[in-house]
């Protein structure tokens, strides 16, 4: 007997895994509030893994809380001043699910690294180094998908950028 959730159907992954090569906008997300919930659930579940291993506990979930937050909040904000409110849902959950990769990304690497160079060796700064293509690989994405928002090239750029700078620069030391 086939599990049916009702706010993911067969093409929802694959959606996300044509948005992660960049061949396929959240327009073709389902617009849904719960898909919407869960990304943002999933999202603050892993930003929080990522930051325990450098943070502690309180600090880590205030992270992943915060940064949901900002993401829900600046996103809610960018659009409603583009007047695109009926684009919102499927964007705030592109982002989410997006960001979300990253983080995961960054947590594989931290396990891979952490054991396959044990602790006197330099693994935070190997780690740091890999995660600047990360960041990277987030602006784009997400400028990718606000060009989706009918926004223009540099403004979706530089959104994209403020959005990862708030979220992977200026959140993180402050939650330690």
């Amino acid at each position: 007997m086939p599990i049916n959730i009702p706010f993911i159907n067969e093409q929802t992954p694959q959606t996300v895994f044509k948005m992660i090569n960049l061949e396929a906008s959240q327009l073709s997300l389902p617009d849904s509030r719960e898909l919407m919930w869960a990304a943002f659930g999933a999202y603050g579940v892993l930003q929080t893994i990522a930051q325990a291993f450098n943070h502690s506990l309180l600090g880590s979930l205030i992270y992943g809380v915060l940064s949901a937050g900002f993401l829900y909040g600046a996103t809610l904000g960018v659009l409603r001043l583009m007047k695109e409110d009926a684009k919102f849902q499927r964007t705030a959950t592109a982002l989410a699910i997006m960001g979300g990769f990253a983080a995961l990304a960054y947590i594989i690497l931290h396990l891979v690294f952490s054991i396959a160079l044990p602790p006197p060796l330099p693994t935070e700064k190997l780690l740091r180094f890999l995660l600047f293509p990360i960041l990277i690989w987030m602006v784009f994405m997400y400028a990718f998908l606000f060009r989706h928002v009918s926004m223009r090239p540099v403004p979706a750029f530089v959104t994209s950028s403020l959005f990862v700078l708030v979220i992977e620069v200026f959140l993180s030391p402050i939650c330690r």
